[in-house]
């Protein structure tokens, strides 16, 4: 998941209805392979230091970072993956059997709310793009801290900086599409946030950290890219961003970028985006790391 359109499910906190549910599963897929990279650095960093036995998995979708943490593992640790949908889980579970891990990962279906794991038993609890879908995200914060052991880490991966592929100028409608499309999908996700109808967070994820009873707080991004020449997980993915533009943020743009989007995900127009050569993917992913050394009582400033 993420915090714009490209990744998040067309009924945003609820399972995704089943006229949609295929394409969004591909493109999740799609993203976990994407994403695999900066995930196998992000898991190694936020894990130096210390050990773990006992992973959770909070929102693990397509199961790209279930896997990553259970290659990194050693013999006889687990991995404990949920997910609230449970063709999300399916999904998952087949990742890692094909990646050889199936061993190692245990699967279930719940939301945040009703994890069933007991208090202070997990290691380190990873939530990739998680908490932003909660309507009480602070509330959220804390719960997940209670499930981390004396000296374990929960591991919270939101924000950062969005998609882009596309280059200032790209010769059709105005140049600097993809600054406006960056506005528009800020749009979306306030009315996504204001949907949930939850108290405001205004703060950054690291005081969310210290207020949920962590110390030792760290924060530190992580590059998301394919570069040219672009292979086939990079041209899906600059597909994926621009056909998800033309159907979630048509709202929040204007006829000529609309018009603009529409020529550029069009096979048999000669702006097609696929038929350029000059396409390189850049995102940027900010992890940010909590450790527990008491239990997590409260919302209050610590």
């Amino acid at each position: 998941m993420s915090d714009g359109p490209d990744t998040e499910p067309p009924d945003t906190g609820r399972p995704i209805s089943d006229h949609m549910a295929e394409d969004w599963l591909a493109t999740l897929d799609l993203n976990a392979a994407f994403d695999r990279p900066w995930t196998d650095d992000a898991i190694s960093w936020s894990l130096a230091g210390t050990a773990a036995r006992v992973v959770l998995d909070v929102g693990c979708g397509a199961g790209g970072a279930t896997c990553s943490w259970a290659h990194r593992l050693g013999a006889g640790a687990v991995v404990l993956a949920t997910d609230r949908d449970p063709r999300l889980v399916a999904q998952a579970a087949r990742r890692a059997g094909n990646e050889g891990v199936a061993e190692r990962v245990r699967f279930g279906v719940a939301d945040v709310a009703g994890i069933p794991v007991r208090a202070g038993s997990a290691d380190v609890v990873w939530a990739s793009g998680v908490v932003h879908h909660i309507a009480d995200q602070q509330q959220a914060v804390v719960d997940l801290a209670r499930l981390v052991r004396p000296g374990g880490r929960l591991v919270l991966v939101e924000g950062g900086l969005p998609l882009r592929c596309l280059p200032h100028d790209i010769g059709v409608g105005r140049p600097g599409l993809e600054a406006r499309l960056d506005a528009a999908r800020a749009r979306w996700f306030e009315e996504m946030r204001a949907e949930l109808a939850g108290p405001p967070l205004p703060y950054g994820w690291p005081r969310a950290l210290r207020q949920a009873g962590l110390r030792e707080v760290r924060t530190r991004s992580f590059l998301a890219e394919a570069v040219l020449p672009l292979d086939d997980i990079g041209r899906a993915v600059v597909g994926q961003h621009l056909r998800s533009a033309d159907r979630e943020l048509r709202p929040f743009l204007d006829a000529d970028d609309r018009s603009t989007v529409e020529r550029l995900v069009d096979p048999s127009d000669a702006a097609f985006v696929l038929a350029r050569d000059d396409l390189a993917v850049t995102a940027v992913r900010t992890v940010h790391v909590g450790t527990r050394d008491r239990p997590a009582t409260g919302t209050g400033v610590s």
